[in-house]
């Protein structure tokens, strides 16, 4: 159980500081789009392998690349069923879509992003 309550949380996803504000949407049924706090960090590549153009072999062989990518850190409560893969963010007028999370157990989540093109 975190030491720390939702209000807490917030003091390290302040907008006004270190943290941004992005628009999540949620692929609930009737869910609005809502803004939520977060720090974001968009270092690496943005490399999708679903799009590769490799060789056959290299397909075959299941050939891939691990690298670093966008990632939104926030509060697990902000996200509808703690987020989920599909669902999208607005950052910085770039949209992303949620290819996985990672609750960390003390109410934050680091989202990982790909980036729509």
């Amino acid at each position: 159980m975190p030491v720390e309550t939702d209000n807490d949380l917030l003091i390290f996803l302040n907008p006004g500081e270190f943290g941004v504000e992005a628009m999540y949407v949620s692929r609930a049924n009737g869910a609005e789009p809502k803004p939520i706090p977060g720090l974001f960090d968009d270092e690496g590549s943005n490399w999708n392998p679903n799009r590769w153009s490799g060789t056959e072999f290299q397909a075959q062989m299941g050939a891939s690349i691990t690298s670093t990518g966008p990632t939104f850190l926030c509060r697990t409560s902000d996200l509808l069923r703690g987020g989920r893969k599909g669902e999208a963010l607005t950052i910085k007028n770039q949209e992303y879509r949620i290819e996985d999370k990672r609750p960390d157990g003390t109410g934050m989540t680091l989202l990982l992003l790909m980036a729509n093109d």
